[in-house]
C-alpha cells in the first residue's frame, strides 16, 4: 500500500486527492499546501494530516502527486525526488529545459517512478488512433495539426499558453515521431496583459519530412482539443474533447493512381467529381465512451511504482516537449513588435 502525499490543496490538488483516496492500493496520508485554510478543507474531507511544509510531510509518505503553481514545480520536485519519494507531477515539468532535465537525473539517480500529468495520453480518442499512430512511429511522414482553446480562467498564470495548453499537443507528437526537430517558427500575443502570451502558434519541421503546426489560445470564446493527422493513405481527425476520432481512407484505386490527372480525360473528370469522394473515400468515425483519464493516470503511476517499469508518460519523455516549449516561447520573445520568431539548426550551431 502506497502512502501518497498531495502537494498543492487547490481544484488540481483537489482532483488528485479523489481520485487516490478512491484507488484501492493506495492510502491517501496527507495534504501540504502553505495556505492553511485550502490544506485544511482538503485535509478534512479525506480524513488526512494537513502539512504546512515539505519537512512536515515526508516521514509521513513515499509517493507524492506535486499539484502546485509551475514555478514551484522544480524546487518541490528536486527535494521528494532526492529523498527517493515517487513523484506525479502535473505538467508542465518545468517552465525551463535545465530545471527539467536537473529533475530528471534525480529520479534517475534515487531510482524513484517520476511521472508527468500529460493526461491526455489517457485520451480513449488517441489510443483509438492507433494504427496511424504505429505508421508514424515507423517513420512515415506525417502533417499534423493541432489546436487547443479556451476561454480564460485565471490558473496558470505564472506560464503562458505555451506552457499551459500547447504541451499536451507538443508531448503527444514527440512521442510517436522519431525523428529530429530541425526547425521551430514561432509567432505569439499577449492579450490580457501581464508577461505571458495568451495566444501562440508554432511549426516545427522534423528531420524525415513530418510538419507539426501548433495553435493555442487561452482567450478563445470557443473551447476546441483537436488534433488531425494526415499521411499519404489515411486521414485522422481526433477530438479529444467528445473523444471521437474520424478517419478518412482512399480505396485501392485511388492509391494505384487510376484516377490521377493523366489517366482521366476532362469528359471522365466531369463525370466523377459530383460523387468521387463519397465513392472512393471511406470515412469512419470511432465514437469512445467516457473514461475518467485523471484516475487512469493515477493508475498508471501506483502501477509503476509497484512493477518497477516506466510510466507512460515518464519525466524522460515530458523533458523533449520542456525542451519544445520553452524554444517557442523564446522565439515568441525575440522578434518584432509582433513577436515573430524562428529557431533553426544554426542557432543550435
Amino acid at each position: 500500500m502506497l502512502k501518497l502525499g498531495i502537494i498543492g490543496a487547490g481544484r488540481l490538488g483537489s482532483f488528485h486527492a479523489d481520485k487516490a483516496a478512491a484507488h484501492p492500493d493506495v492510502d491517501l496520508v496527507a495534504v501540504m499546501d502553505p495556505w492553511e485554510h485550502s490544506r485544511k478543507t482538503l485535509a478534512q474531507k479525506h480524513h488526512v494530516v494537513d502539512c504546512a511544509t515539505l519537512d512536515e510531510l515526508f516521514p509521513l509518505v513515499d509517493s507524492v502527486v506535486i499539484a502546485a503553481p509551475t514555478s514551484a514545480h522544480y524546487e518541490m520536485g528536486i527535494r521528494c525526488l532526492r529523498r527517493g519519494l515517487h513523484v506525479l507531477m502535473e505538467k508542465p515539468m518545468c517552465s525551463s529545459w535545465s530545471d527539467a532535465e536537473q529533475l530528471v537525473d534525480a529520479a534517475s539517480k534515487s531510482n524513484a517512478v517520476f511521472q508527468v500529468g500529460h493526461v491526455e495520453e489517457f485520451n480513449p480518442a488517441w489510443a483509438a488512433a492507433e494504427p496511424l499512430l504505429d505508421q508514424v512511429r515507423a517513420g512515415r511522414p506525417v502533417l499534423i495539426d493541432a489546436v487547443r482553446c479556451s476561454g480564460y480562467t485565471f490558473r496558470s498564470t505564472d506560464v503562458g499558453t505555451v506552457f499551459d495548453m500547447m504541451i499536451h499537443d507538443l508531448d503527444l507528437v514527440l512521442s510517436i515521431v522519431p525523428s529530429r526537430v530541425i526547425s521551430v517558427d514561432a509567432a505569439g500575443f499577449n492579450v490580457i496583459g501581464g508577461p505571458h502570451e495568451d495566444v501562440a502558434n508554432a511549426r516545427i519541421r522534423f528531420e524525415n519530412g513530418t510538419v507539426a503546426n501548433f495553435f493555442s489560445s487561452r482567450v478563445s470564446t470557443q473551447v476546441s482539443r483537436a488534433m488531425r493527422l494526415t499521411t499519404a493513405n489515411t486521414t485522422a481527425m481526433i477530438d479529444f474533447g467528445n473523444r471521437t476520432a474520424n478517419f478518412l481512407r482512399p480505396d485501392s484505386k485511388v492509391l494505384d493512381g487510376t484516377f490521377a490527372p493523366t489517366n482521366v480525360s476532362f469528359e471522365e473528370a466531369g463525370k466523377l467529381a459530383p460523387t468521387f469522394m463519397k465513392e472512393h473515400f471511406a470515412s469512419e468515425e470511432v465514437q469512445n465512451d467516457a473514461v475518467d483519464a485523471l484516475a487512469l493516470e493515477m493508475n498508471d503511476f501506483v502501477r509503476a511504482i509497484q512493477s518497477g517499469r516506466v510510466p507512460k508518460v515518464s519525466g524522460q519523455r515530458a523533458l523533449a516537449a520542456v525542451a519544445i516549449a520553452e524554444t517557442i516561447v523564446k522565439s515568441i520573445g525575440k522578434g518584432t513588435p509582433l513577436h515573430f520568431g524562428c529557431y533553426s539548426e544554426r542557432d543550435a550551431a
